[in-house]
């Protein structure tokens, strides 16, 4: 009797645990930065001076586009736990040269060299469903990487510059999709940055395919 006990017991468990699975997502994203930050440049060495690191600063906007995965949790069939993504992004469009100054040296920056960077982390979401359509919205956050190429002029002489930026990310995602067959979903996607360099400071949009439940 003991041992019945126990299965039906073990039985009650399964059917109180939560159903989940796991989701894989990939796609190509458009990325636009509204303000430009403030790049940081390491030390540089000149013919006349040697320059410590600092802060260049920067002006106008840039649009990227690039290649984009993710991976979810689903629980339940409603449930989104977001766990890992990553998103790489090259400049695309028209840039007129940014020409600034740093310590006191004409500095000129080229944001057609654009490279953006997206490591997204945990977060959480809801999501419906009717019939063949879904669709999906979450809060998570992440870490945003910058860089772009330029060079500092110093009398006659002129340096390359590698000039980055870092920081924290904070994204609302959306999503509409359509379902191509029980486990397969094409997608399209927005997701305002909240905070990325600056609050309200962009966006990422794009088209994906969903693999999972």
């Amino acid at each position: 009797m003991g041992f019945l006990a126990a299965i039906a017991v073990a039985l009650v468990a399964t059917d109180a645990r939560a159903d989940f699975d796991f989701q894989f997502a990939a796609g190509l994203n458009g990325s636009w930065l509204r303000k430009t930050p403030s790049l940081s440049t390491p030390p540089v060495i000149t013919y006349a001076r040697e320059l410590e690191g600092g802060e260049v600063p920067m002006r106008g906007s840039v649009f990227t586009i690039g290649p984009y995965i993710d991976v979810a949790l689903t629980l339940d069939d409603r449930w989104s736990v977001p766990l890992l993504g990553g998103a790489g992004y090259l400049a695309v469009g028209s840039y007129d040269q940014v020409v600034t100054s740093y310590e006191g040296s004409l500095v000129n920056v080229r944001p057609w060299s654009t490279f953006r960077g997206d490591l997204l982390l945990p977060g959480l979401g809801r999501r419906f469903k009717h019939r063949r359509y879904m669709w999906g919205a979450a809060v998570r956050t992440g870490i945003g990487y910058m860089s772009m190429g330029g060079s500092l002029a110093d009398g006659r002489d002129s340096a390359p510059l590698d000039l980055s930026a870092t920081t924290f990310v904070l994204q609302a995602e959306l999503e509409a999709c359509r379902r191509l067959d029980p486990t397969t979903r094409v997608c399209l996607h927005a997701a305002p940055r909240i905070y990325d360099f600056g609050f309200m400071n962009g966006l990422t949009f794009g088209i994906r395919g969903e693999w999972g439940r």
